[in-house]
């Protein structure tokens, strides 16, 4: 009968294998009596990658089909990565970019919808966080949008937020009105800006003491 090994002097680790029962050291990739190799120890027989490419024994049809056409799906499988990887490189640089400059009266959020034909809209909110501006009145709150396209040509359009509660270009302190701006095609960026705009430019009034001015009467012959 094979005697058990006597523990290290050294502090050497022992574990029992679970095959022939018999403590062996811990370090050991192998078993020396059975030649069984242990749990969780490192073999020491270099190993094989090409075996971790190939399916295991468990899925036979899977590992069939693998043999018989390993070679296409090798072929096709890197064009098809290469062709994902190249729609969306493209989908990412003609996307049209949005800028947002910073401000402290207006905060302005805006995500981009592509439409049919190239066109992309673009939805967002603005919050505004400065004075109120109700309805009726000569002020409104707009969203400039400047747009650059690919030529170095450049857009300007204005649109005016709605709130639920109020009119377009409305907004008390702390309230918030959703805009659509639709951006043609061509266009490279658009920068967005909130501002007050004047709605009395531009525009003469009467003073109502000098009333209105009437024709001379003609005289009946």
């Amino acid at each position: 009968m094979t005697e058990t090994p006597a523990p290290d002097p050294e502090g050497r680790n022992y574990i029992c294998c679970p095959h022939c029962t018999i403590q062996v050291p811990a370090d050991v990739p192998d078993c020396p009596y059975c030649r069984q190799p242990l749990p969780g120890a490192a073999s020491g027989k270099p190993k094989n990658f090409r075996e971790l490419l190939v399916p295991p024994e468990r899925f036979p049809r899977l590992r069939e089909f693998y043999r018989d056409h390993g070679k296409w799906v090798k072929i096709v499988a890197p064009s098809l990565l290469a062709v994902l990887v190249l729609w969306i490189t493209l989908g990412y640089l003609t996307r049209v970019r949005i800028v947002i400059p910073p401000d402290n009266t207006f905060l302005i959020e805006a995500e981009r919808e592509r439409k049919d034909g190239g066109r992309v809209l673009l939805t967002g909110k603005l919050l505004n966080r400065g004075e109120d501006i109700p309805d009726l009145s000569l002020r409104s709150i707009g969203v400039f949008a400047e747009l650059l396209y690919g030529d170095g040509r450049t857009e300007r359009k204005r649109v005016f937020p709605k709130s639920p509660f109020r009119g377009e270009g409305a907004l008390f302190r702390g309230e918030s009105g959703a805009f659509e701006i639709e951006v043609p095609k061509g266009v490279k960026s658009v920068t967005l800006r909130g501002e007050i705009v004047n709605l009395g430019e531009d525009r003469v009034f009467v003073p109502a003491t000098r009333g209105i001015r009437r024709l001379p009467s003609r005289s009946n012959r």
